[in-house]
């Protein structure tokens, strides 16, 4: 029993050292590396916008819109930051590989930034102060959910062609966080 008292010590010791490294800024997000990454997401995403925007013929129904405006008012705004990286990175992306090789390649490109962009978010907790565990999703990206499922296999048409508003938002998003 000893034993196991010392190895779970251990373990928690390890934990709480990798923990403490990740919250030093070891591996944290670096707010002057942001425009970089942003200018090359909106780069690829102009890469990509038209086909994607021409394919989608739902102009009376808006994805992210005013949506967005709610979501970083207040502490809600890591979690919705969070809650859109998984929207995009688990619903949006997988499903907007095409026949285009180059589309797929810029695709590719937005996803990298994206999912670094999670793991900043996941490791530095003091930039962006994110509650560890929020079980469910907000409202506001439950309604995007909602009409992201409505649209059927269009929805992801509309997301990829509103992906500048998310770019928008989030550079308002990091913007306030730096003040």
């Amino acid at each position: 029993m000893k034993c196991v008292t010392v190895i779970m010590y251990t373990l928690i010791s390890i934990h709480c050292c990798y923990c403490s490294q990740e919250q030093s800024g070891d591996n944290c997000f670096s707010p002057s590396m942001f425009p970089a990454h942003l200018k090359e997401l909106r780069s690829s995403y102009r890469k990509i916008k038209a086909y994607f925007q021409k394919k989608d013929d739902n102009f009376h129904i808006t994805l992210l819109g005013a949506r967005l405006d709610h979501g970083f008012k207040g502490s809600e705004g890591c979690r919705f930051l969070k809650e859109m990286l998984n929207f995009y990175l688990k619903d949006v992306i997988p499903a907007a590989k095409t026949q285009h090789k180059s589309f797929n390649s810029n695709i590719s490109k937005i996803a990298n930034i994206l999912s670094e962009l999670k793991e900043k978010v996941h490791n530095c907790r003091r930039f962006f102060n994110c509650d560890q565990c929020n079980c469910r999703r907000s409202p506001y990206i439950e309604n995007i959910y909602e009409v992201y499922k409505e649209l059927q296999g269009k929805g992801v048409y509309k997301a990829i062609g509103e992906l500048n508003i998310f770019f928008d938002w989030l550079q308002q998003y990091i913007r306030m966080k730096m003040n």
